[in-house]
């Protein structure tokens, strides 16, 4: 009985020991059921206390951390905008990093701090409201987090307003020089109010690879990839 009870919380894509002790008779009872679930596979315990019916990280993962937003490859995977499929998945949040592994799935669930807590919106995901970065914020949020050549393919497909919009509101100059180069790179003009940005100190296009490569005097960035 309590069993058909516990499926309805199906409707959720994440749910705790409370949920279920509010359900049956009981903390014990339910940490017996759900143990019971669990060791079925019919259930999954993502950390104590923690539990889900659902198989897609993508869905689970903004409801752990909150507030969070999926962002960096997984948001241009899910927009369609790059080619290879993350087998991790990225989120930006106002708290403490952390990262989660759900056991029998493969992919982790990153947890990144952000300063720059903005640019996502509420897509409908699988019967499911998720929060999403845009693509523009995407790139943003990949910046020193996955290499650069495996999101530039996104580039070309942006909303420059947006992106320029974004890169004033974060006025960081590091980012504008970066990202501002590889608009430049992928054919874009941009204000001079971008540029203005630009400060005199050089530092390496992408913060992932290899500490060599060619200075680019506009933009005071050494260019370290392909």
């Amino acid at each position: 009985m309590y069993e058909s009870k516990i499926l309805k919380l199906k409707d959720m894509t994440v749910f705790t020991l409370s949920d279920v002790s509010q359900i049956v008779s009981g903390k014990e009872y339910a940490k017996k059921l759900l143990k019971k679930l669990t060791s079925s596979g019919e259930l999954k315990r993502i950390k104590k206390n923690v539990y889900t019916f659902h198989d897609d990280p993508l869905l689970i993962s903004t409801f752990l951390v909150k507030p969070s937003y999926i962002s960096s490859v997984s948001a241009l995977s899910y927009h369609k905008l790059i080619t290879q499929m993350p087998k991790d998945v990225f989120c930006l949040t106002t708290k403490k990093e952390a990262k989660i592994k759900i056991k029998n799935l493969a992919s982790e669930i990153y947890f990144i701090h952000t300063n720059y807590f903005f640019g996502f919106k509420e897509e409908n995901y699988l019967g499911f409201k998720i929060l999403i970065a845009t693509p523009e914020k995407a790139i943003i949020d990949s910046i020193g987090n996955v290499p650069i050549s495996v999101f530039e393919e996104a580039i070309e497909n942006i909303n420059i307003n947006t992106m320029e919009d974004y890169l004033l509101k974060t006025a960081k100059s590091s980012l504008t020089k970066r990202i501002g180069y590889l608009l430049e790179k992928n054919g874009f003009k941009l204000n001079k109010k971008i540029k203005n940005k630009i400060n005199n100190k050089y530092l390496y296009l992408d913060p992932l690879a290899k500490k060599f490569g060619i200075k680019n005097k506009e933009w005071k960035i050494i260019v370290n990839t392909k």
